[in-house]
């Protein structure tokens, strides 16, 4: 399936192609893709990318998933693609086993991936084009081997149920019903990938291999190749390891369409955990195939998306009545031919009656009205472009675009041209297209009698649907009336004074300096008690990176945490007096100097990044925001927001969880999530005293320039020497208490046990240990998976994550899974064994150093990577001596260290775990 937004047209030109030999002839593949087909029908695209040395990606797509199985094999074709690992292709050893035993990593070098329409098999060997021969072999023994038996099925058959349970929740329900919805009628609502308990435990071996015996064959299968390696070499390797499969006959596809009738029908979208609120109506119709590259094709596509962009910028300027948020369109593409247009209104509180009203009106003036001359031009302007600068990148594809063009082509069908071939051709059909062409296509998707209304409202609010009959009654009337035209320029907002920065004050001093050639970095003392850290490089893209960061964080005493964040995030979208705020977000939108808020318990941090000749506006913007009070119409906004989100959702799960975790972990609720009455009784006063006293706090600059001192420095005296500022803030990081805790909570609305659990180790932070604690993360979650889910079969979702606190001096580590409430104990158990016992050795290490080296040299050459390290640096010693130290993290990895290390991950005396269980509602709809 894919998903075309309106007005996100850049898509369009990202094919590709070269010289053409007939007037509407296909245009032919990239010169870079060497592909074809083995004689029993296998399709292969080949490219050779040698930007990085001796890697490999390979990827195999089966043109087969959960929409292509019966009615009794509900949930089939993604176990067949787990089974897949335990096939033995006639030798002792699963799959599984076998690519493990040469070092690979399950989720980094081998993976699988099912939906409704396809499953892929991913493979990218740590040894690269020097294992191309077993990753083929792999390969070609999931798809074609199918001898797991029995006892496998078995075996993995919990696995699969602890998948499905880990993907339960308020996303998954309100996906059921959007899909129950929209394509009402079809396979696909009764053929979720993932299928059902009940579907998984009754799953047969014979259905399963049924299935992979009927759509797992070479002639239903593309095969794409990116890497360091010579075409002709791989496709003897790919005939090798393929070209003994038996081709056979493809079943029909026709359950990939959507059945269509002539009928409106009306849905209820709701869930007591969602905030979703809108109003929609789908229109469901059949297309003709417009996929492919020659003119005709291209031509029925581009109308497609001008018609949709139009629609969409037409919406957007239409005036929206009381209680509509906004209006939007877009269109989804389902199997070849079915597609869904939906047209949504976004809805404020309890107004459905009047946003379903407005939704109609804006349908029927489109109908009656089409698009004007001026969506015409504009449309093919952006097109025009966005084709010439297509035609002007002449950089070529990245190894990552390869793979992603691949796998995009072996996903739609389609060919991988050359970008500026396509986008000539784009061009050349784009001054046929007319207006009339628009206004056809609108009209034709408008005219689908098979239509869907769809009515959401957030957690237990009470809305009324309404019937087929009064639906049908207003569209009658609407197409009764003659409404106006669409508006062709948005309303006009009362206008907004001009956004006049004040004058940078007279200067102020640079008290002190203190500069570390090696490092290409300075020290400034500012006169208001602030500091500048510069590093003398630019950022990523040429961009300079201005950090700002002080010790008002939101854990202080005498104000709730939640009251001081609210300050703070108000507070950056408040203007001085007098200045209207949108027209200061407009002003920091066109000069892209937008904050970013990053508040911690302990430090509240302000991140911006502009192109070098936007840096004033930059430091314009921040220093703005250090002397405004909370705006009072911002403020009554965000408070009329929080409180009917509030009112809708009284039992919010996730919210009651988070807070018997923060009080188990810590002792006390630090956050104190605000109720009804806090937030009716909260000021705008309040929220600027809180915000005067965070942002007086002394100031640490870390700034990433490439800029010379003399231009420099008068932007600092002028800029950031002069805030004024107070004393420094008392706040503390939040920390875990000591001693084992536990507490269990029976909430959930889904059948399953999600146990959450973290410990800590207090251990002083270097460079050193935290890089040696990152790499037995990986180690950890490697063993718990092998543990838990390989031997225990008893969970699919599991994390353990843990890291070397630079501001607590403390390793901090966390462990969650799901898994059936029976067998939570006995998991945790084994979880504790695990890690308790994790020891590294030196094949593991050999490893694990090579790729540690390869990820450190690109670490070495990102700017973000070296920014960050150039704050803990100065955070830790107040100088930047880990961007000297840094070549030495290698050595650091010795295993007599890292099994000194391991020991201290997860110490059982600081193990506190919260264990959220199905209410008594949930178990008795489980059984």
């Amino acid at each position: 399936m894919n998903k075309l937004i309106a007005g996100l047209l850049g898509p369009l030109l990202l094919g590709a192609c070269a010289a053409v030999p007939e007037p509407d002839a296909p245009l032919p593949w990239d010169a870079q893709v060497v592909q074809g087909q083995l004689a029993n029908g296998l399709a292969y695209r080949l490219v050779r990318e040698t930007s990085q040395p001796g890697r490999l990606d390979l990827r195999l797509t089966v043109q087969a998933g959960s929409v292509d199985e019966t009615d009794d094999q509900v949930g089939v074709a993604h176990m067949v693609e787990h089974l897949a690992f335990h096939s033995r292709a006639g030798g002792d050893q699963q799959l599984r086993q076998r690519m493990t035993g040469l070092g690979w990593v399950q989720g980094r070098h081998f993976n699988a991936v099912t939906n409704y329409e396809r499953t892929q098999y991913l493979i990218g060997p740590p040894a690269g084009v020097r294992q191309a021969p077993q990753a083929l072999q792999a390969l070609a023994d999931l798809a074609f081997a199918r001898d797991y038996n029995a006892q496998d099925l078995e075996r993995e058959r919990p696995i699969v149920i602890e998948e499905w349970r880990g993907g339960l929740g308020v996303a998954q329900r309100m996906n059921e019903q959007r899909t129950a919805s929209q394509r009402t009628g079809s396979r696909y609502p009764g053929h979720r990938t993932i299928g059902n308990e009940a579907a998984i435990r009754s799953a047969s071996l014979a259905s399963l291999q049924a299935f992979q015996g009927r759509w797992y064959l070479p002639n239903n299968m593309v095969l794409s190749a990116v890497g360091d390696f010579d075409p002709k070499v791989m496709l003897a390797q790919i005939e090798q390891a393929f070209g003994s499969a038996k081709p056979g006959k493809l079943p029909s596809r026709e359950q990939r369409e959507l059945p269509l009738d002539d009928t409106l029908k009306v849905f209820r979208l709701q869930d007591t955990q969602s905030g979703s609120n809108q109003v929609a109506m789908l229109f469901r119709s059949h297309e003709p195939d417009s996929r492919g590259t020659t003119r005709a094709a291209l031509r029925e596509r581009l109308i497609d998306r001008m018609a949709l962009a139009a629609m969409l910028d037409s919406l957007r300027r239409q005036p929206r009545e009381p209680g509509v948020r906004s209006l939007i369109v877009q269109k989804t593409l389902i199997g070849e031919h079915s597609a869904v247009l939906g047209i949504a209104a976004a809805v404020e509180g309890q107004a459905h009656a009047q946003a379903l009203q407005q939704l109609l009106t804006e349908i029927e003036r489109l109908r009656q009205h089409g698009f004007s001359e001026a969506d015409l031009q504009r449309e093919r302007e952006r097109i025009r472009r966005l084709g010439d600068k297509t035609l002007a990148n002449t950089a070529p594809r990245t190894f990552e675009q390869w793979v992603e063009q691949l796998n995009n082509a072996a996903v739609q069908g389609n060919a991988v041209t050359e970008r500026q071939a396509i986008a000539e051709r784009y061009l050349d059909v784009l001054g046929s297209i007319s207006r009339s062409d628009l206004d056809a296509r609108m009209r034709r998707w408008l005219a689908s009698p098979d239509r869907v209304l769809q009515v959401s409202a957030p957690g237990n609010t009470e809305v009324t649907l309404p019937s087929v009959a009064q639906v049908q009654a207003l569209q009658a009337e609407l197409a009764g009336r003659a409404l106006g035209a669409p508006a062709q320029q948005a309303p006009v907002a009362a206008a907004r004074p001009k956004v006049v920065m004040p004058p940078l004050a007279a200067a102020a001093d640079i008290t002190g300096r203190q500069v570390f050639p090696e490092q290409q970095v300075e020290h400034w003392q500012l006169s208001n008690g602030d500091r500048l850290v510069w590093l003398k490089r630019n950022g990523p893209e040429g961009q300079w990176l201005l950090q700002a960061e002080s010790s008002a964080g939101y854990q202080q005493q005498g104000a709730p945490a939640w009251r001081l964040q609210m300050a703070a995030q108000l507070a950056l979208l408040s203007p001085s007096p007098g200045m209207d705020p949108q027209a200061l977000a407009d002003w920091r939108q066109q000069q892209r100097a937008t904050l970013s808020l990053d508040h911690q318990p302990q430090r509240l941090q302000l991140n911006l990044a502009a192109a070098p000749e936007q840096f004033l506006f930059l430091l314009q913007s921040y220093r703005m925001s250090q002397r405004v009070s909370v705006d009072p119409a911002v403020f009554d906004e965000a408070r009329d927001e929080m409180l009917a989100r509030l009112r809708s959702r009284p039992g919010d799960v996730r919210e009651q969880q988070e807070r018997v975790q923060r009080t188990l972990k810590y002792g006390a609720d630090y956050w104190q999530a605000p109720d009804i009455a806090s937030l009716e009784g909260l000021t705008v006063g309040q929220l600027s005293a809180d915000w005067r006293r965070l942002s007086g706090a002394p100031v640490t600059y870390y700034l990433m320039a490439d800029i010379t001192p003399q231009q420099l420095e008068p932007l600092v005296r002028q800029a950031l020497a002069t805030i004024p500022r107070q004393q420094a803030v008392a706040s503390q990081p939040a920390l875990q208490q000591p001693g084992q805790r536990r507490e269990d909570l029976a909430i959930a609305l889904e059948p399953r046990a999600v146990l959450q659990a973290s410990s800590f180790q207090p251990h002083a932070w270097s460079p050193e240990a935290a890089a040696r604690v990152s790499l037995l993360r990986d180690l950890a979650n490697q063993r718990l998976k092998a543990q838990l889910r390989g031997e225990a079969s008893g969970v699919y979702r599991l994390r353990f994550d843990t890291e070397l606190n630079a501001d607590t001096q403390r390793i901090e580590s966390s462990l969650s899974f799901t898994c059936d409430p029976a067998r939570v104990d006995e998991l945790w158990a084994m979880a504790q064994k695990t890690l308790a016992n994790l020891q590294p050795d030196a094949h593991w290490l050999v490893a694990e150093r090579a790729e540690f080296l390869r990820q450190e040299g690109k670490r070495r050459d990102d700017p973000q990577t070296q920014f960050k390290r150039l704050v803990l640096s100065d955070r830790h010693w107040h100088d930047p001596r880990y961007l000297q130290t840094q070549a030495l993290l290698p050595e650091a990895l010795t295993l007599p260290e890292l099994q000194q290390q391991a020991l201290e991950l997860f110490p059982r005396g600081n193990q506190v775990q919260l264990r959220l269980l199905p209410s008594p509602t949930a178990l008795e709809q489980a059984l």
